[in-house]
């Protein structure tokens, strides 16, 4: 951008140089005295130059880009705020699952206990995912570091209430691609009832890339709770499973909440106030100090 606005600024200058010269007017004074018999020569009035009007134009755009990094600051304050709240809700007290699930709209992120079994016939799988890592419960030998490895599935298991009977969907954890049959963890197939926390999740929107899920084929991208809850015939409710980071070989692992937002306001930020300092010193040089632009 700074680099169009020269090449413009080195082209429309010198014209509007030449264009001033070539109307500007000479006002000639012929006699300080009026005698009568004497002609009297009007002297024209000297117009405005068209170069203050330009002047004026062109000092909105330092003036703009100060205003919209201004404006950067403020939502990167108030986007940084925005990530502590949803980190402490997060990191709360975990509550109850209120009995009624229209309650959990605001109640994202927020941990929840609850007590039930699970119904394993109707498991699901989401992927491919890369695996989360929790810097507050690390794990020994992190996966991070290997692209390949990382790659794996969300293991999603039907849950059926102990107290109402309803039936939610928990995100037990994430495993690799060499567990996605359900024969080679058995052991992690827990039976009878169990107490477990996780973290209220919400449904997700698909992004504009991504393949649409097809229940039929077993094919699931993202966490579309109503199309889910309306294939497996459980409530549209979804809970990521709290646990021990290093669970035993060929169980899911927890700890998938990934709390995140895309911040790029910082780059915004930096972008609209160095245009701003950039195009501020060519107009003073050029238009107050009279200076050629290189």
């Amino acid at each position: 951008m700074l680099r169009g606005f020269c090449k413009l600024s080195k082209s429309y200058f010198p014209l509007l140089d030449a264009t001033v010269k070539k109307n500007s007017i000479n006002v000639v004074r012929q006699n300080s005295k009026f005698t009568p018999g004497q002609s009297i020569r009007l002297q024209k009035v000297k117009q405005k130059e068209p170069g203050e009007v330009i002047k004026w134009m062109l000092l909105v755009i330092p003036v703009g880009s100060f205003g919209l990094g201004c404006w950067q600051a403020y939502r990167l304050q108030w986007k940084l705020e925005l990530i502590d709240r949803m980190q402490a809700t997060t990191n709360s007290s975990p509550v109850d699952m209120p009995q009624d699930f229209h309650e959990l709209d605001t109640m994202e992120y927020k941990p929840v206990k609850v007590r039930g079994e699970f119904l394993h016939d109707k498991e699901i799988l989401i992927g491919p995912r890369s695996l989360v890592e929790n810097d507050s419960l690390p794990r020994v030998g992190s996966l991070v570091s290997d692209p390949k490895k990382n790659q794996g599935w969300l293991v999603v298991t039907p849950f059926k209430l102990a107290d109402s009977g309803e039936v939610i969907l928990i995100n037990r954890g994430w495993i690799r691609q060499g567990l996605r049959s359900k024969e080679s963890r058995q052991a992690s197939m827990i039976k009878g009832e169990v107490e477990l926390t996780g973290v209220v999740r919400l449904t997700e929107t698909r992004s504009p890339f991504m393949p649409k899920n097809n229940p039929v084929k077993g094919s699931w991208f993202y966490r579309d709770l109503h199309q889910m809850s309306a294939y497996l015939g459980c409530a549209p409710v979804w809970i990521d499973a709290r646990g021990n980071p290093e669970p035993p070989e060929g169980w899911p692992l927890p700890n998938q909440t990934r709390v995140n937002l895309r911040n790029e306001h910082m780059s915004y930020l930096i972008t609209w106030y160095m245009l701003s300092a950039f195009t501020a010193v060519m107009w003073h040089r050029y238009f107050i100090r009279k200076l050629p632009l290189v």
